[in-house]
């Protein structure tokens, strides 16, 4: 479990790191450590609450499907990754538009928070594999 939640502080700084580094290179407002901050304030809920117990069961449903090759269960835990990804972008978005009056929820706002929902998901997948390698070694 600690192993899930360093996992789930790494990705939020990672995370906020690099998606201050693209609003920093494409804005011409903010500074970079503003916005790092930013997305990581509101990545780290998402992360900590949805990004381990998904990975738990995520890892749980790996654990019952047999695969006859190690790149058939990469493959599929990072499809699984990319599709969680999906859903809680989707979900977040549409808990903005409940908020929000006024937002719609089909717009094409969307397509960013599911581009920023798969990049979040994916960092968190590779820092747990890198977590994952250091504890076998």
């Amino acid at each position: 479990m600690l192993k899930r939640v360093l996992t789930a502080i790494i990705s939020t700084l990672l995370f906020g790191t690099l998606m201050g580094f693209i609003n920093y290179m494409t804005s011409t407002s903010g500074s970079f450590w503003e916005t790092m901050f930013f997305f990581a304030i509101y990545a780290a809920p998402v992360y900590l609450i949805g990004g381990i117990p998904i990975s738990y069961l995520i890892d749980k449903l790996m654990k019952r499907m047999n695969f006859s090759s190690q790149l058939a269960s990469h493959y599929t835990r990072y499809g699984l990754y990319i599709l969680v990804g999906i859903l809680i972008a989707v979900v977040y978005k549409a808990i903005l538009s409940i908020a929000e009056d006024g937002v719609q929820f089909l717009s094409q706002d969307l397509i960013t928070y599911i581009v920023g929902g798969i990049l979040a998901s994916l960092i968190f997948y590779y820092v747990s594999l890198i977590m994952n390698k250091k504890e076998t070694r």
